[in-house]
């Protein structure tokens, strides 16, 4: 398997965690009765599901070039700005304006946020909003090798904090700067290496050493944060490379890659939805709850975005600098 396809199929996966993490989480907030394993469950998600976006983001950095692959420093931060931003923009707007008009849908919010998002992302795009700033500072710092990069900006990140500093709307950015960091820096395909009793046996592992940090309550300690963060990286490398040997689960993470980014946009918009179409009817069951939400924010988004490579305009929403197709009559 090529390192690009494992890229992709890492992509679709890390998705994958998303939505099943926003609606546990979801399920969770809204207060029905849920089994004890869905907050470890959550817990377990969380400590690398991000950072292997993160991870992703920093590999396809390296892969497609670096800022050079755009020529100029200008042109790469510009196209950056434009694919990341306009998405960025439109759906934070959207995001907002729904849950000021149906309150309780997601995290409240009021139309003033909207004035806001340039400082304060929201949901999950903050993601974009850091992962642009952090296109920028690579790019900007391009003249050294992307493992001094890392370690300069991560040290900053560190350092700050323990003089007592902030970093104001810029720390999900430097949040971030660890994994991407580390992403630009090594590749997948001298990772995804070993019999497959020992990668089977890695996997196994962490989901142990994870379960024993979440019972001890000491998931989110400095050090072991990072630890896991890394080793929920790894272990998801191992654990796509493996699976992906079966041609129904190479096809689904193929497929699921190809709607990531729609989904990954949308996804909380359908899955509220959903989770408060069935308070209203009474349905407090979690296995309902957790199903709907699975099917919701994984069908929904992709019937959006199959609707929008329809209507060019409505595409440009996802993808603003996406070629237009020739028509063979042009």
């Amino acid at each position: 398997m090529s390192r690009d396809v494992l890229v992709d199929r890492l992509k679709g996966y890390a998705c994958f965690l998303v939505v099943i993490g926003h609606v546990i989480m979801g399920i969770r907030l809204a207060g029905i009765d849920v089994p004890s394993i869905f907050p470890a469950a959550e817990t377990f998600i969380w400590s690398f599901h991000v950072s292997l976006f993160l991870f992703l983001s920093g590999q396809v950095y390296t892969l497609t070039g670096g800022w050079k692959g755009k020529q100029t420093r200008f042109n790469f931060i510009k196209h950056k700005a434009i694919t990341l931003g306009v998405p960025y923009i439109i759906f934070s707007v959207v995001y907002i304006l729904i849950n000021s008009f149906a309150g309780g849908a997601n995290n409240q919010s009021s139309y003033a946020d909207i004035l806001l998002i340039w400082k304060t992302p929201i949901a999950q795009y903050w993601f974009l909003y850091a992962l642009f700033f952090l296109f920028v500072t690579w790019a900007l710092l391009g003249k050294f090798k992307n493992w001094q990069i890392t370690i300069f900006v991560v040290g900053i990140a560190y350092l700050v904090p323990l003089l007592g500093g902030t970093f104001g709307p810029l720390e999900v950015v430097m949040y971030s700067a660890l994994p991407f960091g580390v992403g630009t820096c090594f590749k997948i395909a001298t990772v995804d290496k070993g019999h497959p009793i020992a990668k089977i046996a890695v996997i196994l592992l962490h989901i142990a050493v994870c379960a024993v940090l979440i019972k001890l309550g000491v998931m989110g300690m400095f050090g072991v944060k990072e630890l896991i963060m890394f080793f929920g990286i790894y272990a998801s490398i191992l654990f796509i490379s493996m699976l992906s040997k079966f041609g129904i689960v190479s096809r689904f993470l193929d497929f699921f890659n190809k709607y990531s980014f729609q989904t990954y946009l949308l996804h909380t918009i359908f899955t509220a939805g959903i989770r408060m179409v069935f308070i209203k009817m009474n349905v407090t069951h979690w296995g309902i709850h957790l199903v709907g939400g699975l099917l919701v924010g994984i069908l929904c988004p992709v019937i959006v975005a199959k609707i929008a490579e329809r209507i060019p305009v409505l595409n440009r929403c996802f993808f603003p600098l996406k070629p237009r197709k020739v028509d063979k009559n042009d």
